[in-house]
């Protein structure tokens, strides 16, 4: 599906819904609670899970629907440690000496190429950064996110003449 995500419920509401489009009143509440560590996830990789579990369920956004994309969101973490300290071992560049002409005037040509880690740095980046807008965890992102409170919780008395 192309184009905009579609805004949550929730964020509509409190909004007005200028749009006017239909409200999903059967929309899924996912229990707040902090899933298990995958076992195959990395030791880095463990370690951001422990750090984001804390941080996401002190913002009050964590569920038990979010595994999954927690768990990406620690593979790209721990993918971009591994592509930092390949590039820190092999450095950027790299040079490679290639032979032109033919067997009677052989040229060597030297060119200076980009180190295949420095790409991938870049993507894992471009899919880290996804991860953690998804999560509410840019400044930006934050900006968007609204946490109910316990006070949210209690009932309008009104909110049958007026909801």
């Amino acid at each position: 599906m192309a184009g905009r995500r579609p805004k949550p419920t929730a964020l509509k509401l409190v909004q007005g819904n200028p749009g006017k489009r239909a409200i999903n009143k059967k929309e899924p509440k996912p229990n707040k609670e902090i899933p298990s560590c995958p076992a195959h996830l990395t030791d880095a990789g463990k370690v951001a899970w422990g750090r984001l579990c804390t941080m996401l369920d002190r913002m009050g956004v964590l569920t038990e629907a979010d595994a999954f994309a927690l768990e990406r969101l620690c593979d790209c973490y721990t993918e971009i440690l591994e592509c930092r300290e390949l590039i820190e071992t092999q450095g950027r560049t790299y040079t490679s000496i290639r032979g032109i002409g033919d067997e009677d005037s052989p040229i060597e040509q030297v060119l200076m190429k980009a180190n295949p880690a420095v790409a991938m740095l870049a993507d894992a980046d471009r899919r880290f950064k996804s991860y953690l807008v998804e999560f509410g965890l840019t400044p930006a992102a934050r900006s968007k996110v609204q946490v109910k409170t316990d006070d949210d919780n209690k009932e309008d008395p009104l909110q049958e003449f007026f909801g």
